[in-house]
């Protein structure tokens, strides 16, 4: 009897641990730029590169348009023809490896903005930082003046240590355009089951209890 109590007693506490993991709100790994780098103007755990000559680019964390707390973080590329891309970057987040994530961010495409392309990926790199595969290239379509909401699920794969995310702006191959778009209030948080799954999970313990009970 006291086998049969302490494993009725696990199997509770295992039912515990799934309804809590559903209903527990996830955790943001990363997003709302409201830590500062190494200068108010950059963002902690964030950097943006540029390719492309003879253009005016800039990646600035900025409080002049966020989308909720008191910052986001603004890229511009003004196009000279040659089709200028600016990346905007995310370091070093730990994540699991075979695990599905939810990710979510919202962007402005600010007045005035012509002929850029947006897109998006996640990178999985390994314990030593290497990358061992990506997302692809993911195309995402910001709000116009005004933010919108882009949302994704994403597994991680086999050797997953790290993920980074990278923003990927291109410029029109065409004179005289420019974009500027804001970001703010990325999140990279662990998918939870869904209710129904929590559900069935439930009524499958509670099964279980009442059949050890019968036994006894």
């Amino acid at each position: 009897m006291k086998r049969i109590n302490i494993f009725v007693g696990n199997l509770l506490v295992a039912g515990t641990c799934i309804l809590v993991a559903g209903t527990a709100s996830a955790q943001v790994l990363n997003g709302g730029f409201e830590t500062a780098g190494a200068a108010s103007s950059n963002a902690a755990n964030w950097f943006t590169q540029f390719a492309g000559a003879g253009v005016a680019a800039y990646g600035v964390r900025t409080n002049d348009n966020p989308h909720s707390g008191s910052f986001d973080f603004q890229l511009h590329v003004a196009s000279d023809g040659a089709g200028p891309v600016e990346e905007l970057i995310q370091t070093g987040m730990v994540v699991s490896a075979s695990t599905a994530y939810n990710f979510t961010f919202f962007s402005d495409r600010l007045s005035g903005s012509a002929g850029d392309n947006d897109q998006y990926r996640i990178q999985w790199l390994n314990a030593a930082g290497a990358p061992i595969g990506d997302t692809g290239f993911l195309n995402f379509t910001p709000g116009n003046n005004a933010y919108a909401m882009t949302s994704k699920t994403v597994t991680s794969i086999v050797g997953t240590v790290f993920a980074t995310i990278d923003y990927h702006i291109a410029g029109a191959a065409a004179p005289s355009l420019t974009a500027t778009l804001d970001f703010d209030d990325v999140a990279f948080t662990a998918a939870v089951p869904e209710p129904s799954t929590l559900v069935l999970a439930g009524l499958g313990l509670f099964g279980a209890f009442v059949g050890l009970r019968k036994r006894k």
